[in-house]
């Protein structure tokens, strides 16, 4: 008897795992340490700072967001969401990149009370990346797929009086 292997998940099932771990991959970043502040090879206190209390917890309502969005576009089939979900993840992308990237390196006042103060990326701004990576490849490769419900066509109908009405 000969034994089958397991058949690969469909592709809109990868593409929700890829989209929904970004997702969540953006959710525990706001958790997690995006800057820390070192002088030689100590932290002073204040030199660590968390993405929640950078970004008042944006990330973490853009990931529901996205989860959303990412269910309605591959299980439900949804062009609308789909372009959402694209939206959300260049939104994302753009907040790492424009906002947290040139002040990643910004030591502020611990700066100016040690001399050899650097601020450096934490794990939660690696996990930021690569979250927003996640979930804009998974949009764009849903959105070159194209494989999306088709909308059911208004039709006129005519009532007992002659009007039409569209339903």
């Amino acid at each position: 008897m000969r034994i089958r292997p397991p058949a690969p998940p469909p592709a809109r099932h990868v593409l929700l795992a890829t989209a929904v771990c970004g997702a969540l991959l953006l959710i525990a970043a706001e958790f997690l340490t995006l800057r820390e502040i070192r002088a030689v090879t100590a932290v002073p206190p204040g030199g660590r700072t968390t993405g929640g209390s950078h970004h008042l917890y944006a990330f973490a309502l853009i990931g529901v967001a996205m989860i959303t969005m990412a269910v309605g576009a591959i299980q439900g089939r949804s062009r609308p969401a789909a372009i959402a979900l694209l939206a959300l993840a260049v939104t994302a992308i753009a907040i790492t990149l424009l906002i947290d990237l040139p002040w990643i390196r910004d030591t502020g006042i611990i700066g100016r009370t040690y001399d050899l103060a650097e601020g450096h990326p934490a794990v939660g701004f690696w996990l930021q990346c690569a979250g927003a990576a996640l979930v804009l490849a998974s949009a764009v490769a849903l959105l070159v797929r194209g494989d999306f419900a088709e909308r059911p066509a208004r039709s006129a109908r005519r009532s007992s009086r002659g009007e039409v009405s569209r339903s």
